[in-house]
């Protein structure tokens, strides 16, 4: 008996690609508001969850945490702008097909996993158009590591669709050694694909369960989700 799948996507170099649009939106953020030049460079994190980004910007300028809100609705809204301008800004090979056979497959789950606040990650997809393919995700808004919002969203799901789902129906599609270990933190099948900025190389050498340069090839993907094609 087929049963429900989660599949966890990343954004940034897996869904689209939108350069460096996000750094840019924190970096004006920072500097109309406090006059404070390069504040992401100036603190730089990795790959690290948003929240824990900015609250070390935060520290690292002595701004008080009382004003995160009011950063975020300015980072929101400089993203918007930023995306808008940028003709550069991509969804990456096969992504829409896959995501359309999964939104239309009753027992597959299309959800985000994310460094980015949910406020950016929506952002970033709508400039897209990819917007509507997501109900539930995890995302950078809290403290922690990436599976930490990876079991929130699995916790989301469960409840949502009143079904529990064992890590042999998780997968995990992102671009980096990042998602891999997270995949592997979570117990759950990893799909890495070289569309983003770690090298190919690199990412095969984290030992994802499946490897793409990119992908194109959406038979092959979807049958890895178990979905049929014609």
């Amino acid at each position: 008996m087929d049963s429900f799948r989660l599949i966890l996507w990343d954004i940034d170099g897996t869904l689209m690609h939108c350069g460096s649009d996000g750094r840019l939106a924190l970096n004006r953020t920072f500097r109309e508001r406090y006059g404070i030049e390069d504040a992401f460079d100036a603190a730089p994190i990795g790959g690290a969850m948003d929240s824990i980004v900015l609250r070390t910007i935060l520290d690292t300028y002595q701004i008080k945490h009382d004003d995160l809100d009011e950063v975020i609705g300015h980072y929101s809204e400089a993203l918007a702008e930023i995306l808008a301008a940028d003709t550069q800004k991509r969804v990456l090979p096969g992504i829409r097909p896959i995501l359309e056979a999964v939104h239309h497959h009753p027992k597959r789950v299309n959800a985000l996993l994310t460094s980015n606040l949910k406020i950016g990650a929506t952002t970033k997809l709508r400039s897209v158009g990819l917007d509507g393919f997501f109900e539930l995700g995890g995302f950078g808004d809290q403290p922690g590591e990436k599976w930490d919002a990876a079991r929130r969203c699995i916790e989301e799901a469960e409840n949502r669709f009143e079904n529990r789902f064992a890590p042999t129906d998780i997968i995990l599609i992102g671009d980096s050694c990042y998602d891999v270990i997270c995949a592997k933190e979570l117990g759950v099948c990893s799909i890495a694909v070289a569309t983003g900025w770690v090298d190919a190389a690199d990412l095969m050498s984290c030992d994802p369960d499946h490897f793409f340069t990119d992908l194109g090839d959406t038979n092959r993907v979807l049958d890895l989700l178990g979905i049929k094609t014609e």
